[in-house]
């Protein structure tokens, strides 16, 4: 998005422009579009009590009213339960009103941190100590379950994979038939 400019680039623009230079080299010189020197050339022209003024206001997004039922509803339902998220709470309003028009569940988000409605992650760093390697065979396992894979004859199994993490052999894994509920 591009940022507003001053009233003295304004006002440097407006003056190159009524000298007669080219509108494409004026847009070069300032780096502006020729749409904005245009816009510019015409608020001059209005003279209106404005005139070249910046409008911050019109800048940025808005926030809604206090009293907007919407976001009184989203605020409350986030301080009622804080565990749920922005789009947790936007299904249960839309579940609550399902004729009501609610904007995105971004927006939600955007909404909490307005308001200090989001806390911080606990475990944001790295654990202080390393995890422990084994040293010897046998002394750590890493055990997987598979499920439900499908094998060379179209049936389906279940396993216990079991590796040793030192030696990195598979120990005997436990096969399982799947059996179809009827």
């Amino acid at each position: 998005m591009p940022s507003p400019l001053s009233m003295a680039k304004r006002q440097s623009i407006v003056a190159a422009c009524q000298k007669g230079e080219k509108i494409s080299k004026v847009a070069c010189q300032f780096k502006v579009s020729r749409q904005t020197i245009y816009n510019l050339i015409n608020l001059e022209a209005s003279k209106s009590s404005e005139g070249l003024q910046p409008r911050y206001s019109n800048c940025g997004k808005t926030r809604p009213d206090a009293d907007q039922f919407i976001y009184r509803a989203v605020r409350c339902m986030r301080s009622w339960h804080p565990g749920w998220g922005a789009e947790k709470i936007h299904a249960e309003i839309r579940c609550m009103r399902p004729g009501l028009k609610l904007p995105h569940h971004r927006t939600f988000t955007r909404w909490f941190n307005w308001n200090n409605q989001i806390e911080k992650a606990l475990c944001s760093t790295l654990p202080n100590e390393m995890t422990k390697k084994a040293m010897q065979l046998h002394e750590i396992w890493q055990i997987d379950a598979k499920e439900e894979m499908v094998i060379g004859d179209g049936s389906k199994n279940c396993w216990l994979n079991i590796v040793d993490e030192y030696s990195g052999t598979v120990i005997q894994p436990l096969v399982f038939s799947h059996k179809e509920d009827q």
